[in-house]
């Protein structure tokens, strides 16, 4: 036999003793949850000790698995099919959630309804952005720009149990960001009536990007440039009526249009809104800080930033919530890491394919 037939013949034998190995038994693969008990097992601490100091107590840690637990269940939070459904029925189960929801607001003491609203935020963080429209800016501005009597008469009508009153936020326009001060949106105090005049001058004034705005919100709060007998004192804010409680119809003056899908958070509706010489009571010109009388008169605060009050509390949110999307990132590509098998632990083992 020549050297090079007896090469082949010896590698064509290696081959079937390889094959042959296949018939031996192999070890039993883990599942995954043996995979993560034994990444848990390598830890140098106690895994919930450090649970609890994260959480804040043990106390709280046992609430936060109440709460995921109450989640989990409610099928109204089903998140399984998500990629299945249309823009439409994320925004219809959005507001359905709302009912589950709103019950806890005023049944709930406020750290416990914060950590509530937390771990909802890593579940549907689109039905917690939209919640937080409505309680964390347009309720949050009532509260904080308001006067008694003023807050006291929205929560009368329903801002507070959503009670025929949905919130939005109308600050950002179109060609304004987080220039509040160069808003273009103006209300306009006309002495004759008691009202002001809220109206959208230019394309650019037009408010844009507004939660809630495009189908859910009957009210919105409205930051506009204050003008009286011809001067202007700034940005103020204004509640003004969107659409009638009952047919959802819009109100008079009122243009609005739907933004569309996005890339993400789809349950919120957002939407852009004109004004075209919309009347308001004067007393819808929220006055805590700064005031105008029945005769035209007007107060200004010390600090003219106090108006902007209402937007802290939803830019300490939106640091918070990045916070709280990171660290699921991470437990995710943690446990996929620590139960991700490839390949084999031998080369030498053929497995014929099933």
């Amino acid at each position: 036999m020549s050297s090079d037939a007896a090469q082949r013949l010896a590698f064509v034998q290696s081959h079937l003793q390889v094959a042959a190995c296949a018939n031996k038994e192999e070890p039993k693969k883990k599942t995954p949850v043996e995979s993560m008990s034994e990444e848990r097992e390598k830890a140098t601490f106690d895994v919930r000790e450090l649970t609890y100091f994260l959480d804040g107590g043990e106390k709280f840690t046992q609430i936060r698995e109440k709460f995921m637990m109450e989640l989990e269940r409610d099928p109204t939070f089903r998140m399984y099919d998500m990629y299945d459904v249309t823009k439409d029925q994320i925004r219809e189960r959005t507001m359905e959630k709302f009912r589950t929801i709103v019950h806890y607001v005023s049944a709930e003491p406020v750290p416990i309804f914060t950590m509530r609203m937390q771990t909802i935020s890593l579940i549907d963080p689109g039905f917690w952005t939209r919640f937080g429209v409505h309680y964390g800016l347009f309720f949050g501005a009532l509260r904080g720009s308001a006067t008694s009597a003023q807050f006291s008469h929205w929560v009368s009508k329903g801002a507070l149990a959503l009670n025929g009153m949905v919130g939005c936020f109308a600050m950002t326009e179109l060609g304004h960001g987080s220039n509040v001060a160069g808003l273009e949106t103006t209300a306009t105090f006309d002495e004759a009536s008691d009202q002001f005049i809220i109206h959208t001058p230019t394309i650019t004034a037009t408010k844009w990007w507004i939660g809630g705005a495009a189908h859910t919100a009957t009210h919105t709060v409205v930051f506009a440039q204050l003008i009286v007998r011809g001067k202007r004192y700034g940005t103020k804010s204004f509640v003004v009526q969107l659409r009638d409680t009952r047919t959802y119809t819009l109100m008079p003056g009122i243009n609005i249009g739907d933004i569309g899908k996005k890339m993400g958070r789809d349950g919120i509706d957002n939407g852009w809104i004109q004004f075209t010489n919309v009347r308001i009571p004067r007393t819808n010109m929220l006055m805590k800080h700064t005031k105008v009388s029945r005769a035209g008169e007007v107060k200004e605060p010390p600090m003219a930033q106090l108006t902007y009050g209402a937007l802290i509390q939803g830019r300490v949110a939106m640091v918070v919530d990045s916070g709280n999307i990171a660290k699921k990132a991470v437990t995710i590509a943690g446990r996929y890491a620590a139960v991700r098998r490839q390949f084999q632990s031998s080369p030498h083992v053929f497995r014929r394919p099933s």
